[in-house]
């Protein structure tokens, strides 16, 4: 090859000829560079030290008066610390929770060497030589560097605990120079004015160490429920492992990571046993023990190892699982609290906190609260009992495999409800779990994001009476589709042919869903979604894949999300913005937080589409859905819903080992200035048999129940509006005019129903005396064998046999598990 005839050689040459010009260049003028080199950098030192010195000047008075109190905490005569309590009250003024910032003693100067073991794990592996630097260790900061630079990735800091002290106390933010200048300053000033066991003592108090907990004392009654003077070393080794990154490196988030790093730090204070305050309490040996222990201290806190799907280490253990119980005292709604107290943690300083007692009105009524419990906690029951008989079946059969994954599904279903009223968007009943008790639990209610199934159906056929392009009545095809190579299924075998829209949406069938939302359009559906529920259109594209499959509930929601989607219908189609809390004032009634229900409320939907629906959506309560309530003579039907059912696809591979069964559940139910609604399934998505409105239609008719009988229920159903429609009455056999004719004969007849002026449901043409023929709506009697049910009430409550389905196979989500993060067991 011909270098000399290359472009990218002659390229570098000239490149290499430049280079040596300006190294000679700069060779010749050395004294001048150097010069000028030296004066940037003392103009650029001093500007960087004058301007952090500046930004220190202004937060010196703040940073003493928050040292000066952490002083009195760790003060030897600090006797007399009487925390204020944080009150959480119901919407009629009874307590339902009661939590203090931190309702211990700090550690103290004088109680330090009975915090011996921590002490020696913090000094270990944060700072080895706190007693002998005055502030700064720059030995540690330079091996940190030639540490970093061998590993090529910061693996080691050199910052002190004064430092971590200063930095904890000014709580600047960004990351930058001018702020770490400005830890500089403030770390000389701790060290200047407090007294190492009074900066070692502070630090202990303030440091984060995930989970909400500030301090060792705290953390160490969050993971361990005991007080940090009784820490093993191997407990005390796991709370100094999450101090560099409290978010990533806490047991409960990343169990793993936590425990690598808790073999770190006791390795650390083996080689370091000059740190211990007391070295004689050091165990015998403690080094070559140090396995052992660990082996130990896993057997104490239930620690288990097993692989995922693709063979990476899952973890799960009982370190944090009772955290919660220290928050309260009182802690009657243990979800919702849960939610009240992280807002007033981030809302309101610790000196606040502490200083002023705190009264907070929620929009919650315990009433309600007790009920969904009770509700929440018999459905999921059943559905328990009905997996420990197909267990039992399992190994009368011989089938030991599936015995024990149905053993391994039936203690980790659970379920989630919330009721909201959706006129204020007040929160008035919300569980976020099965297991009802004062331990800290991932709130579903809000948290989980599943597939919705057929419930999101509501908000298609709202869309498409918006668009006029159907109404209730209108006449829809149920056939086989393919749109561009989308073909879905019913849940039952074939086609009705001919039916109206308000069957369609009654019997929940999936072609008419998916022909309704290619006509609304993909894009508008997204974007109505993202407007109802107050997200950026960016991220509803992001989370709604665009596909014809949204029509049948392939999105993810939440129980709050899809709550919020229902009343907005209920509230005539204007934004509903959910609210926990009213106000919040101290003892004294001076008010420092307030809030307006549903304050400027944009309208979305149009009010008559809203009204149409929530129409629509009562006929699938009655004979003619997928959910029957019975009522009595002359009462009036003020109940709505929808039921919806997700199949787990039939995988012989999956770890369910091919079981049959549904892994989500859920109903949307309306009632009178209220909407609730209701899932059930496993946080893995694991099968178990039910359905929509066998068991969450059964949970949801339980609650509201209750509600009615006990509290009261109003008489309207759709609130008034003002709007271009008509009501008018409608035999829901045919969707046609109710006359008053002897010969007029109506199975099913619904009145007061809305439709748009100018797009009434037709006269019934060439009727006859005889009662029309029961439609193959009503009871489909060519149903899948491996399907669930549709149910029907009795008006007392109780269900009789069940006789068809309303189910859904869609693609599975795939599935943060943050369930087994947390190891919940069957109480």
């Amino acid at each position: 090859m011909n270098y000399k005839n290359n472009s990218f050689y002659l390229i570098l040459e000239v490149l290499y000829g430049h280079l040596i010009d300006i190294m000679r260049f700069l060779w010749q003028k050395k004294n001048q560079v150097l010069t000028i080199g030296f004066l940037v950098g003392v103009f650029l030192s001093f500007f960087f030290l004058a301007g952090a010195y500046v930004v220190w000047s202004g937060e010196e008075t703040r940073v003493h008066k928050s040292l000066e109190k952490y002083r009195s905490e760790v003060s030897n005569f600090y006797d007399s610390f009487q925390p204020k309590s944080v009150k959480i009250l119901d919407r009629s003024g009874k307590v339902m929770g009661e939590f203090y910032r931190r309702n211990f003693r700090p550690i103290r100067t004088d109680n330090l060497r009975k915090h011996n073991v921590i002490v020696w794990a913090v000094l270990s592996s944060e700072d080895r030589e706190f007693f002998s630097h005055s502030g700064i260790n720059y030995t540690a900061i330079l091996r940190a560097v030639v540490t970093n630079l061998v590993q090529f990735r910061l693996s080691q800091g050199g910052s002190t605990i004064s430092q971590q002290l200063a930095k904890l106390t000014l709580n600047l933010g960004k990351r930058n120079l001018f702020n770490k200048l400005t830890e500089l300053y403030c770390t000389f000033y701790i060290e200047s004015q407090y007294s190492k066991e009074e900066i070692l003592a502070m630090y202990l108090n303030q440091i984060f160490l995930g989970e909400g907990n500030t301090g060792v004392e705290e953390a160490a009654r969050y993971y361990f429920r005991k007080p940090a003077s009784e820490l093993s070393p191997e407990e005390a080794a796991l709370l100094v492992g999450i101090i560099p990154a409290p978010s990533v490196y806490n047991p409960v988030r990343n169990l793993g990571i936590a425990l690598s790093r808790q073999k770190r730090v006791l390795y650390d204070m083996a080689r370091n046993p000059e740190l211990h305050p007391s070295q004689k309490d050091i165990p015998v040996k403690f080094s070559d023990s140090i396995e052992v222990n660990l082996k130990r201290f896993r057997t104490i806190y239930k620690v288990k190892e097993s692989k995922d799907e693709d063979g990476n280490p899952k973890y799960s253990s009982e370190i944090g699982k009772y955290g919660a119980d220290k928050d309260f005292r009182v802690n009657l709604a243990p979800d919702f609290n849960a939610e009240i107290r992280r807002f007033i943690l981030e809302k309101f300083s610790n000196e606040d906190l502490e200083e002023r007692g705190l009264l907070v009105y929620t929009t919650l009524d315990l009433e309600k609260q007790r009920f969904a419990e009770e509700a929440l906690r018999i459905g999921v029951d059943s559905v328990r009992a009905d997996l420990s008989k197909q267990e039992l079946e399992y190994q009368t059969k011989g089938k030991a495999d599936l015995a024990e994954v149905t053993r391994g599904i039936l203690p980790q279903l659970s379920g989630s409800m919330i009721s909201l009223d959706p006129e204020t968007g007040d929160v008035e009943a919300l569980v976020g779990g099965y297991k009802i008790s004062n331990v800290f639990r991932f709130n579903r209610a809000e948290e989980a994001k599943r597939q919705p199934g057929s419930t999101i159906k509501a908000l298609v056929y709202a869309l498409a009476f918006e668009k006029r392009i159907v109404n209730p009545s209108s006449k829809i095809k149920d056939e086989k589709l393919d749109i561009s190579g989308y073909s879905p299924k019913n849940w039952y075998k074939g086609y009705k042919g001919e039916i109206t829209v308000r069957q369609a949406l009654a019997q929940s069938v999936n072609t008419v869903s998916v022909k309704l939302l290619h006509e609304v359009g993909i894009s508008y559906f997204i974007q109505k979604l993202s407007a109802i529920l107050s997200i950026p259109e960016e991220e509803a594209e992001q989370r709604f894949q665009r596909n014809l499959s949204l029509a049948l509930g392939s999105g993810e929601l939440s129980p709050m999300e899809l709550s919020t989607i229902y009343a907005t219908l209920m509230n005539g189609g204007r934004r509903v913005t959910p609210r926990k809390i009213i106000k919040i004032t101290d003892m004294d009634g001076n008010e420092f937080y307030n809030t307006i229900p549903n304050e400027a409320a944009e309208q979305i939907l149009d009010p008559v589409a809203c009204a149409m629906a929530i129409n629509t959506l009562q006929s699938v309560l009655t004979e003619e859905g997928t959910m029957t309530l019975k009522r009595k003579e002359g009462e009036p039907f003020l109940y709505a819903g929808k039921t919806g059912t997700v199949q787990s696809p039939k995988l012989k591979s999956s770890k369910w080992k091919g079981m049959k069964g549904v892994r989500d559940v859920w109903f949307a139910g309306l009632t009178p200035r209220n909407v609730t609604v209701v899932w059930v399934g496993h946080d893995e998505g694991a099968p178990f048999p039910g359905s929509g409105s066998g068991v969450s239609g059964g949970i949801w008719y339980r609650y509201i129940q209750n509600v009615k009988t006990k509290l009261g229920m109003g008489n309207q159903l759709i609130p008034s509006f003002v709007g271009d429609f008509v009501k008018v009455d409608v035999c829901a056999d045919d969707g046609t005019l109710i006359e008053n004719n002897p010969e007029y004969i109506c199975k099913v007849p619904l009145y007061a129903q809305y439709y748009y002026i100018g797009d009434l449901p037709p006269k019934r043409i060439g009727f006859n005396k005889s009662e029309p023929q029961p439609n193959s709506i009503s009871q489909p009697n060519n149903l899948e064998e491996d399907d669930s049910e549709i149910s029907t009430y009795n008006a007392d409550g109780s269900k009789t046999q069940p006789a068809a389905v309303d189910s859904v196979e869609l693609e599975p989500p795939l599935i943060d598990n943050r369930r087994v993060r947390y190891n919940e067991e069957n109480p």
